[in-house]
């Protein structure tokens, strides 16, 4: 597998904005505030926030995640619209994607990175990030906010 930016690979945001709204249908879908395809284009910048990045496996993306600003805690750097492929769950490349924004938050000169989860919060803690609070999502979900000093 081999992470790059989502600049060099725009052919796929199609592809990714169908993956977001089958995910997160409340926000993305019909009735949802959100533009999948204009967030993913958002993120195709490479020196500048929003900054995104795929997962290729095989020749297929399978992965995508971003840095930016994330709009239910407001908080940035954020790690944001992270999700790999149903299929390819449970093998390292969520972690894999979660190191490489540390790699460029650092690089961008950060001093912290965010994360707001209703699903990750064993792998940020097995990944040494430190919960800082709870956040409600759009569909009225709950979740926690993490941070990890860089």
């Amino acid at each position: 597998m081999r992470i790059e930016h989502l600049s060099d690979h725009s052919d796929v945001i199609s592809e990714l904005a169908n993956w977001y709204v089958s995910e997160w249908e409340p926000y993305y879908g019909d009735t949802g505030p959100g533009d999948a395809r204009a967030d993913l284009e958002a993120r195709t910048n490479r020196e500048a926030l929003p900054v995104g990045f795929v997962a290729i496996e095989d020749d297929r993306v399978v992965a995508t995640v971003a840095l930016g600003l994330d709009v239910t805690t407001k908080l940035t750097p954020s790690i944001i619209g992270l999700l790999v492929g149903q299929n390819h769950r449970g093998r390292g490349i969520g972690t894999a994607l979660i190191e490489t924004c540390l790699d460029v938050a650092r690089k961008f000169g950060h001093q912290r990175l965010y994360v707001s989860t209703s699903v990750l919060g064993s792998l940020l803690d097995r990944m040494g990030w430190q919960e800082m609070g709870e956040t409600k999502f759009l569909n009225d979900e709950h979740g926690s906010v993490y941070v990890r000093d860089l």
